[in-house]
């Protein structure tokens, strides 16, 4: 049985990690928390689990370390745990600068071990599973294009402190952004892409908190378009945004709408919307079996979305160029 350790607790996605790989079949063997509300919540929900104070502790007693950590720590910890002969999950995103991914590459290179990301968007979304199924089954022919959607709701009062610097973040599109890379690069095939535009607007009050963002992709004969942002209206509580997804092929187009969790085709035969409520995403047995994704995409996703974050254009508060 797999053994895992959770290092790194400043984001509620850390519940997503831990359930995915209890479901998967592996053992929480320790948590070592980096903040005070939802680590003591998750060791108190696993008993079985000890509390240890750092990464060497939990090292210990795992084989794979899993982190969610503040954004910008979690490519040392990564780092530190593959030097230990640990596999690691992370969440998104993986790394907030070149140097990190730099960092990274070396340590996979001289261990062997893994340093994978979890993209929810696409990775625990019943929808966009299915979706992906179709497309690799040529439903929709050649993909030539994809629209890439994540809005988000800001609730700045309840943001730590790193939300305000974005070197802590790494910048919307590097945060969030990296979910609609992930999906370009997943859908298309590619391996790599070229940023060709990008742009990013910061908060009218808080300029290190960027509230837009948004990025156009090139691979192959692909192109995609990605908008990022933080403006969901209250209308669409409880749903934190009404992420789409956009894929246009050769004999077809698809979208993917994550709030229903449901799939539209449209084909030369037919349009068909697909309810992919109550299926299962199964990322937690993948990553297990070491089949979620290759190495190089988590490594390309991170260069791609550093690329645009570092090239963008910025846009002021009042919607003129700065």
């Amino acid at each position: 049985m797999t053994q895992f350790a959770v290092v790194g607790t400043d984001h509620l996605h850390v519940v997503e990690l831990v359930s995915g790989l209890l479901e998967a079949g592996a053992e929480l063997t320790a948590i070592a928390a980096s903040e005070d509300r939802i680590g003591p919540w998750l060791a108190s929900q696993h008993e079985g689990a000890r509390t240890v104070p750092d990464l060497d502790a939990a090292l210990e007693v795992a084989d794979v370390v899993v982190t969610a950590a503040i954004p910008g720590d979690r490519a040392e910890i990564g780092e530190r745990a593959m030097r230990a002969g640990k596999r690691v999950l992370a969440d998104k995103p993986g790394v907030t600068s070149v140097d990190q991914l730099d960092a990274l590459r070396r340590a996979h290179a001289d261990t062997g071990q893994t340093y994978t990301v979890l993209y929810s968007e696409r990775l625990t979304t019943t929808a966009m599973v299915r979706a992906q199924e179709l497309v690799a089954a040529g439903r929709i022919g050649t993909v030539l294009h994809t629209v890439g959607l994540g809005p988000h709701t800001l609730n700045l009062k309840q943001r730590p402190d790193w939300f305000f610097d974005p070197a802590r973040y790494g910048g919307i599109l590097v945060d969030i952004g990296s979910h609609q890379v992930d999906q370009f690069l997943s859908f298309t095939g590619a391996s790599r892409a070229e940023v060709l535009a990008s742009t990013v607007r910061s908060h009218s009050e808080h300029p290190g908190v960027e509230v837009l963002g948004e990025m156009l992709l090139a691979a192959d004969a692909a192109t995609g378009y990605a908008r990022v942002d933080y403006f969901t209206p209250k209308g669409m509580a409880p749903a934190w945004g009404d992420v789409r997804f956009t894929v246009v092929g050769t004999d077809g187009y698809l979208e993917v709408r994550h709030v229903e969790q449901t799939v539209t085709v449209v084909d030369g035969e037919r349009r068909e919307i697909v309810d992919c409520t109550g299926e299962t995403a199964g990322w937690g047995e993948r990553y297990l079996a070491g089949t979620l994704f290759d190495q190089e995409h988590v490594f390309a996703v991170s260069a791609i979305c550093l690329d645009a974050q570092r090239n963008a254009r910025r846009v002021g508060a009042d919607g003129r160029t700065g």
